[in-house]
């Protein structure tokens, strides 16, 4: 069960996630000013002619600037998250899988953009398999997993963030994305895997299962429990990805 190690927040997280919100209400609030001000300039310049016309401008005009704010908002939230987590890896992990802890206050972070600004987000759970990620003395799991997460940060985006679960799980949150985005991002992956086996001979396979929010809900721990589902359920037919049920 690909579930986080359960961590103890230290006092301060109170204080940083109020200063994240207080950022993010400053940033949504300047948006806002700026959406209204454009919105006096185009009633009065399209003053006197079809209301029908202006309102539909408006709504879009509205539309846009959602957008804008729900990405520069996740942004603003990921960068003050970034800027809170610790600084380095725990030791033979790759630099980019942050520490257990982190993962699900980003989770919230982006639930909470969800259901402010409809900004979609994908989550997807990998569990790493194979003859290269057993465990032995030689420290043959830490190394599988440095390898995926090497191969990870080449086929993920610049705003995609990967963390650490439990033994050999790793999930990937990716803001703006839809189910179909985290299922492409895991098959680049295998293909990533495939050409590192390819050349080097190391086997190293995984399983993903893929969620995203609105399609699968806004509940933290409902979408954790979709993904790990998915991800079972695939390796059992035999097959690399699956796509958490709509329906559960």
């Amino acid at each position: 069960m690909a579930t986080e190690t359960p961590t103890r927040e230290a006092p301060a997280a109170g204080r940083d996630a109020s200063a994240r919100g207080s950022g993010a209400g400053e940033l949504a609030r300047e948006v806002s000013t700026l959406q209204a001000s454009l919105l006096g300039r185009l009633h009065t310049e399209m003053a006197g002619g079809d209301p029908a016309l202006f309102a539909a401008a408006a709504q879009r005009l509205a539309e846009e600037f959602g957008s804008v704010t729900a990405t520069a908002v996740g942004t603003l939230w990921q960068e003050q998250g970034r800027a809170s987590a610790p600084p380095a890896a725990a030791e033979g992990e790759h630099p980019s899988l942050y520490r257990p802890g982190q993962m699900r206050r980003r989770l919230d972070q982006l639930l909470e953009c969800r259901r402010r600004y409809e900004q979609p987000f994908a989550l997807v759970v990998f569990d790493v398999e194979g003859p290269g990620a057993r465990e032995d003395g030689g420290g043959g799991r830490q190394t599988a997993l440095a390898v995926v997460g090497a191969a990870l940060g080449e086929s993920v985006r610049l705003v995609d963030e990967t963390f650490r679960l439990e033994e050999d799980a790793l999930c990937v949150l990716a803001p703006g994305q839809g189910a179909v985005g985290g299922v492409q991002m895991a098959e680049r992956l295998l293909g990533a895997l495939d050409e590192l086996e390819r050349a080097g001979g190391l086997r190293i396979g995984i399983s993903a299962g893929v969620v995203a929010s609105p399609e699968h809900g806004d509940d933290a721990d409902a979408l954790l429990h979709k993904a790990d589902e998915a991800m079972w359920r695939a390796r059992a037919v035999g097959q690399p990805v699956g796509v958490g049920a709509l329906g559960d």
